[in-house]
């Protein structure tokens, strides 16, 4: 599993090397919605899936698995206190440790899913 940096901004680029794949993260906060997006960007900067919605504990590449260049993990925003079901990502819940930013890459992705069958 990798950690993803995030900033104390409201909007920001992150950059990532995943199986040795450069990819650059556009991570965009919605002041008006309450929520954080992501956009997943080639090394050119090119979008790949742009508008991602940072639903807390949910694999966030699933949908989008049509799109060409995507890593074969997933990125997935985790709540790491206590989960009522009701949650949302806040603005600065990544910077205090209430969420974090992880992507998992396929290979483990593979043993979790062989492990609950």
């Amino acid at each position: 599993m990798i950690t993803i940096s995030m900033t104390d901004a409201n909007d920001f680029y992150e950059t990532v090397i995943i199986d040795t794949v450069q990819y650059n993260l556009h991570f965009a906060w919605n002041d008006h919605a309450q929520s954080w997006a992501m956009d997943v960007r080639d090394s050119k900067n090119t979008d790949i899936v742009r508008g991602i919605a940072l639903v807390p504990n949910f694999p966030l590449l699933h949908q989008y698995r049509r799109h060409v260049g995507l890593p074969g993990g997933e990125f997935v925003a985790v709540i790491t206190s206590p989960v009522t079901g009701n949650e949302k990502i806040g603005r600065t819940d990544f910077i205090t440790g209430k969420a974090s930013m992880v992507y998992i890459p396929e290979a483990e992705l593979n043993d979790i899913m062989a492990s609950t069958v």
